[in-house]
């Protein structure tokens, strides 16, 4: 089971050096919904984790940097949230030499479920 003791939150870890989905650390809902009485298969709420990245960055097809900012919006009925430094370190990892072809080309490389499947079985 992925808890955030697992996780590489407070440990000094480097930088990926190429894009790599199985960064992202997935840690089940259910168990902490389970604790405070929640449903996990009807919480009595809707809503979603919001994610700000504002150091964004790729490279395009030339190689050239390109910066931006992004929101990723996760569903709160998904059965997992993603910790927060693993997350960080998977956007990070699109600056790993591999090159975009454009913006949209990024987007659906973060929205891809295989990232998310990577990460639920690593």
């Amino acid at each position: 089971m992925h808890t955030p003791e697992d996780s590489l939150l407070g440990r000094e870890v480097a930088y990926p050096q190429h894009y790599d989905p199985s960064l992202l650390f997935p840690i089940p809902r259910a168990q902490a919904r389970a604790e405070i009485g929640v449903d996990d298969a009807a919480p009595p709420f809707a809503g979603h984790d919001r994610w700000h990245a504002y150091e964004l960055s790729w490279l395009d097809r030339g190689g050239k940097p390109v910066v931006a900012t992004a929101t990723l919006s996760v569903p709160a009925s998904s059965p997992h949230l993603i910790e927060s430094k693993s997350l960080k370190l998977y956007l990070n990892s699109l600056n790993g030499g591999q090159r975009f072809a454009s913006p949209e080309a990024v987007r659906t490389t973060i929205a891809t479920p295989d990232a998310a499947a990577t990460a639920k079985n690593s």
